[in-house]
């Protein structure tokens, strides 16, 4: 079992994740480099961000002080519940910068799914309540007109109202 820090967040993997959580004590250390590889290697593939990575390890840290107690000797206590719950704090605030720093925004190319294009062969159901709730369903009149359009053609769909 391993801990190194090169003291460079910047060379990215358990440095960067490291100094995330603030793990960067040789003589207080909290977690090791293997444990933080295991966690990058179980989150990356589903987050891609070292801030989830480091979210997962702050709250690995915070579950190692939930088996220590309480304790208190002449006059003095020490308590790990703190500790426990400022990992946890600390885990929360990874997660919500990385939802800041995420905001999934990209190209939106529609009618390139097969899903995404309009069948001219089904009649879109016409409602009056709430018919403006769901955007994919399109504009849809009270009149019984349905708004699609044949993407072949530009014309009408060809469909009976």
């Amino acid at each position: 079992m391993s801990w190194t820090y090169s003291g460079d967040p910047a060379d990215g993997g358990v440095d960067e994740v490291r100094f995330l959580v603030q793990d960067t004590d040789v003589l207080d250390q909290l977690i090791t480099n293997e444990e933080i590889e295991y966690i990058i290697a179980k989150w990356d593939p589903v987050y891609a961000s070292q801030l989830m990575n480091a979210s997962m390890v702050a709250e690995a840290i915070a579950a190692k002080f939930t088996r220590e107690v309480a304790y208190s000797a002449d006059g003095v206590s020490v308590g790990v519940q703190d500790l426990q719950d400022k990992y946890n704090a600390l885990a929360a605030s990874l997660r919500d910068q990385y939802k800041q720093y995420d905001i999934g925004a990209g190209p939106d190319i529609g009618g390139v799914l097969y899903s995404d294009k309009v069948d001219p062969l089904i009649r879109p159901t016409i409602w009056a309540v709430a018919m403006h709730d769901n955007p994919r369903a399109s504009e849809q009149d009270r009149d019984g007109t349905s708004g699609y359009q044949d993407y072949e053609t530009g014309g009408d769909s060809g469909v009976p109202n």
